[in-house]
């Protein structure tokens, strides 16, 4: 199996970790602060970053500092503006609205990098989101404030996007991981200090729990996992597999919470796969060998 398939496999289970984050993520916050959450969520992902890759933390130099600054600013903006988001709309409008990520990353590319974006990819992102919004949209999708916030997160996470696609070949990239969720832990820190709602031990199992999960395999496993593969993958396909966030988090709602599944649930599913089968397909013909 080539690097770039493997990766897109472990980038599909990532999102699977994602989807199902985000109950996790609702239920943990709670009517408390999200930034002692995300403080313990990102130093928890950190701390085990470091124990797997302890050899690799000899490679840290300047250059990896200043890379994980540079991509931790906008990844720890969109972080902060999704879970304060969560506390004022529902899971399913902040999935499809995060999801508009997918359309801001070949735009931003294209107006701010210059970068010539393929045909197919303009119609794989359209087509993907048709499928997201046949899902997860029911009743139709009115903003209220949480939703804005949510908007604005997803030009935080295009722009992490980018910008982890401008420095995926400078730098080891794990090490630089491990620094960018010191960062984004430094980051949520402040913000707590500054949050009277702050519970620095809060007494409940779903804080607790929403924590771990969201530290280890949605975030640790997620961002070392996407920061390699996009050595080997463009933005854009890294996008078009967050779409399956929202797929995953609907299954786990018919497994688990038994919820039922719907004909938009299999046609959004089928209209999101296409989509990423379209941005494989290799639409220029080998020409013909005399």
């Amino acid at each position: 199996m080539q690097k770039k398939h493997l990766y897109l496999l472990l980038l599909i289970a990532g999102t699977a970790f994602w989807g199902i984050s985000f109950t996790f993520v609702k239920v943990g916050i709670g009517a408390g602060s999200p930034f002692v959450f995300l403080f313990y969520k990102f130093l928890i992902a950190a701390f085990c970053l470091a124990i797997v890759f302890f050899r690799q933390l000899k490679l840290i130099s300047l250059k990896t500092l200043k890379i994980s600054f540079l991509i931790g600013v906008p990844l720890l903006a969109g972080t902060v503006l999704q879970t304060i988001g969560l506390q004022y709309t529902t899971v399913s409008n902040a999935a499809f609205i995060t999801g508009l990520d997918v359309l801001l990353i070949p735009i931003l590319k294209f107006f701010i990098y210059k970068k010539k974006i393929e045909n197919k990819i303009w119609i794989a992102c359209i087509l993907a989101l048709i499928g997201l919004y046949i899902i997860v949209v029911k009743d139709g999708l009115s903003l209220n404030s949480g939703d804005v916030l949510i908007v604005a997160c997803a030009f935080g996470f295009a722009f992490y996007v980018l910008q982890v696609g401008k420095y995926a070949t400078e730098e080891n990239p794990i090490p630089a991981v491990i620094l960018l969720m010191l960062f984004c832990a430094f980051g949520c820190l402040i913000l707590a200090l500054f949050d009277e709602a702050s519970v620095w031990l809060p007494n409940t199992n779903g804080f607790w729990r929403g924590v771990l999960f969201a530290a280890i395999p949605a975030t640790a496993f997620m961002y070392a996992v996407q920061n390699v593969g996009q050595r080997y993958l463009g933005e854009e396909k890294v996008a078009l597999t967050y779409l399956f966030e929202p797929v995953f988090a609907t299954i786990a709602g018919v497994f688990i919470l038994g919820e039922d599944f719907t004909y938009q649930i299999l046609t959004g599913g089928l209209l999101i796969i296409s989509a990423m089968f379209i941005s494989e397909i290799n639409f220029k013909k080998n020409p013909s060998k005399n």
